[in-house]
């Protein structure tokens, strides 16, 4: 980061290990579906990177001498999409309490989130990016980050 500016120079993927992974599954049924809701019982709502792809990831930064800065999350429109039971979730590009719980405990600088919303013809974006919420302050907000984009 450059005067606040973090410089995104690439992006990495892992593989969602949500519904397989036993870790995964008990912090899901034991820690996030109490504190967030019964729609986390659905296997396709949340996202669990694969321990081995995050070790990966790591590994190539430091090779580069770069830095691993956050985490991308994709909210679609579930008010829309998503089963019966779901569709009463207002969610956007805001962050969910389940986000603030991920960007607390990953304490990533950098936490994008692109919001999708489709339409009967056309599919939108919102993107916006968030920091962690501050350590000392356990109901602070997360504190939104300016987006800026350029092409090389």
């Amino acid at each position: 980061m450059d005067d606040g500016t973090a410089v995104i120079t690439s992006i990495e993927f892992a593989t969602n290990v949500r519904a397989t992974d036993p870790v995964a599954l008990e912090e899901f049924s034991q820690s996030i579906e109490p504190c967030f809701g019964s729609a986390y019982r659905n296997s396709r709502r949340g996202f669990w990177c694969s321990s081995a792809d995050l070790l990966r990831i790591h590994r190539r930064a430091e090779r580069e001498g770069t830095e691993v800065l956050g985490s991308f999350h994709l909210h679609p429109d579930w008010h829309r999409i998503g089963p019966p039971e779901e569709r009463g979730l207002r969610i956007s590009e805001e962050p969910t309490p389940m986000d603030r719980y991920m960007f607390d405990n990953s304490r990533y600088p950098v936490n994008m989130i692109c919001y999708l919303e489709s339409g009967t013809q056309t599919v939108s974006a919102a993107l916006a990016a968030w920091g962690p919420p501050p350590e000392d302050e356990p109901d602070a907000p997360c504190p939104r980050l300016a987006l800026k984009f350029s092409v090389l």
